[in-house]
């Protein structure tokens, strides 16, 4: 049985980082950067110094300037995250970087706030954008498109100012606004706001490359609906393959929520881990060097992050998938416990907000469960035909993953699925045809000009079928008698209660199996 091993320093330094993130949140601006990068310094030249002294101290100097470190990335994200606003109504202007979503009464987008009354920002806020539609004089203003400028006369607010939580839930608007950069909100009326022509220089670099990024997603999305393909179908192929959520309804987020498979409408280490070996095989078909295609394969999964805007979940799997590659080819056991820990690290030295993003703790929790459970559970039965150990397989995942995000689940959003089991074998089933069919259908896009339109409509016409199969599945699942426990909640007591309990459950387990091995040795 593959063996966990848990004396890895990457996860004491990412342990480390976390509780100086919690700690600077904490202390809130009560203690000033400057404060922080100081203690940071110091702490830092006495492990150096003491390196050769004593190993201890050394360490101990490590873990705690790592937590003035986490400290300090949070006090500056809420610097940056705190500038002073104008009161009251104010003229600004700004540049669209995300596709408008419609919301009841308002269209949603994301925006850089480039100038602010008469003052042009040197560094853009990101901003939350709701425009209200008009809906009493049945006049259509149409919605501002991705990378246009616009003008607009409204008040600027706090990110989650004036949400009021739903009943048993403890999800946290105004955290998760903050946790996605965000700086400010602002309800925008019909007619209080125009386009207008603004230079993209004004943007960042990194939001620049977004912006024609999320264009060219845009372009591969429109294929789909030239093909045919519209609706539910279009709405959970966009999710599943480029990472757009713009168009699921509410319905459709809660049949997959009472089935347990809201996971496959957010990209993540099942959906890069089957694109990984679909570019994989695919240069291998060219006969070339093994470190040549591996290469190039990560060169390409790291391109497809990109194109599907870099969520935490899909950059924490690009990064395991990258360092258990690197161990493949240098011929070492690749470390999944340090490779989480790494993805973390680096996820929160960019955005120490993360910590807080419901995604970035289940895609976690989820994938540390497996990474700790896994190896314990897998040894239990070797089923000798392959139908029977893909069933097997594909259920102790399931099962390990719902051990680890259940009580997040019920703390964030108050309901449990019940048919989690059958859902989810639904969904790996059809997971694995759904992506390679959309490889190979943007594959097909140019032989349209060599009049070969007719492979691309038989592509489109098989991933309709199987959107469709998969969500009529789904939705049969949850209209059945007690597919989903509703009005349930957790406080953050209860949370932690259920990790120390099964984190003694574990240890008690290992420590049995540890005890049987020695007797039999």
């Amino acid at each position: 049985m593959p063996r966990t091993d848990y004396h890895q320093p990457m996860i004491y330094v990412a342990i480390a980082l976390m509780v100086g993130i919690m700690v600077g949140n904490g202390a809130g601006m009560s203690v000033g950067l400057k404060l922080w990068a100081v203690i940071f310094c110091v702490l830092f030249v006495l492990a150096c110094v003491g390196y050769r002294c004593n190993k201890w101290l050394c360490d101990i100097c490590l873990i705690l300037s790592t937590v003035a470190f986490g400290a300090f990335l949070q006090c500056r994200q809420a610097h940056i995250q705190t500038r002073p606003l104008p009161e009251g109504r104010v003229s600004c202007e700004a540049i669209v970087v995300g596709m408008p979503q419609l919301h009841g009464k308002v269209i949603q987008t994301d925006a850089q706030i480039v100038t602010v009354g008469e003052q042009q920002l040197r560094h853009p806020m990101k901003a939350r954008l709701s425009f209200l539609r008009d809906t009493l004089s049945g006049e259509t203003v149409a919605a501002p498109a991705l990378g246009d400028g616009i003008a607009f006369y409204s008040r600027l607010q706090r990110p989650g100012e004036g949400y009021r939580a739903t009943v048993n839930s403890h999800f946290d608007s105004r955290r998760w606004l903050l946790s996605q950069g965000y700086c400010v909100q602002s309800l925008i009326s019909p007619y209080d706001w125009h386009r207008v022509v603004l230079p993209l220089r004004r943007l960042g670099r990194v939001d620049r490359v977004r912006l024609r990024v999320g264009k060219w997603r845009e372009q591969l999305l429109g294929q789909y609906r030239r093909m045919g393909i519209q609706g539910e179908q279009y709405a959970v192929l966009a999710a599943m393959t480029l990472g757009d959520k713009s168009c699921l309804t509410k319905t459709l987020r809660r049949v997959y929520s009472q089935t347990g498979t809201s996971h496959v409408l957010a990209l993540s280490g099942l959906h890069l881990s089957i694109v990984f070996n679909i570019l994989l095989l695919t240069f291998g078909l060219f006969r070339i060097n093994r470190w040549v295609s591996y290469w190039l394969t990560l060169l390409a999964l790291w391109c497809f992050v990109v194109l599907v805007g870099m969520p935490v979940s899909v950059v924490r799997a690009a990064i395991m998938l990258s360092m258990g590659s690197i161990a493949l080819l240098l011929h070492r056991r690749g470390a999944s416990l340090s490779a989480l820990s790494l993805a973390a690290v680096i996820v929160l030295v960019v955005n120490p907000g993360s910590l807080w993003d419901v995604s970035f703790q289940l895609s976690f929790m989820a994938v540390l469960s497996l990474v700790v459970i896994e190896p314990m559970v897998e040894s239990l039965w070797y089923p000798r035909y392959r139908v029977v150990a893909w069933l097997w397989s594909t259920m102790r995942t399931s099962v390990i993953a719902q051990l680890g995000t259940a009580p997040l689940v019920v703390y964030y959003f108050g309901n449990l699925s019940v048919y989690f089991l059958p859902a989810n074998l639904l969904v790996s089933l059809l997971s694995m045809p759904l992506l390679l069919l959309s490889f190979f259908f943007f594959l097909s896009l140019p032989l349209q000009w060599a009049h070969l339109v007719c492979v691309s409509q038989l592509l489109s016409w098989l991933l309709s079928s199987a959107t469709l199969l998969l969500n009529h599945g789904l939705r049969w699942m949850s209209s059945l008698p007690g597919a989903a426990v509703d009005d349930v909640s957790f406080n953050q007591k209860q949370v932690w209660l259920y990790y120390f309990v099964l984190i003694c459950l574990l240890s008690a387990w290992m420590y049995e199996k540890r005890i049987k091995r020695s007797k039999n040795c």
